[in-house]
């Protein structure tokens, strides 16, 4: 149809209906979003439940106050397993940021330090000169 045919209420009235049609469309999308959010905060919340929980489980089972089943058992040595390697890649990751290792105990001190923080043994073989 041709734009000279349509009066001005009418082209009015449309442009109103879009608009209309839009904003709703938009609280619509708002309210989704919202609800988006809401949940994945939810879930996170969950999540950081069934964590503690499970940190608590696990420092039970560990000190022996509750006896673990065999699912508790399989999780308690992955748990033991993935809490070596952190401890080794922290241990490396330390020693590449120039930590000195105590060749006593082991123990990571500052880069500078010329005695273990932990045993007091000295760090490097120079340090008596």
């Amino acid at each position: 149809m041709d734009i000279n045919n349509f009066n001005k209420d009418e082209i009015i009235s449309k442009g109103k209906d879009i608009t209309d049609a839009a904003y709703q469309k938009s609280l619509e999308i708002i309210e989704r979003t919202k609800i988006r959010f809401k949940l994945q905060e939810a879930k996170a919340t969950q999540k950081r439940a069934y964590v503690r929980l499970g940190k608590i489980a696990y420092e039970l089972i560990k000190s022996g106050e509750i006896k673990p089943d065999e699912r508790m058992s399989g999780l308690e040595s992955e748990i033991d397993t993935a809490n070596y390697n952190v401890k080794l890649l922290m241990r490396e990751q330390s020693e590449l940021r120039g930590a000195a290792v105590c060749p006593k105990c082991g123990f990571l001190n500052p880069e500078r330090a010329k005695f273990c923080s932990e045993c007091a043994a000295p760090l490097h073989e120079d340090t008596d000169k």
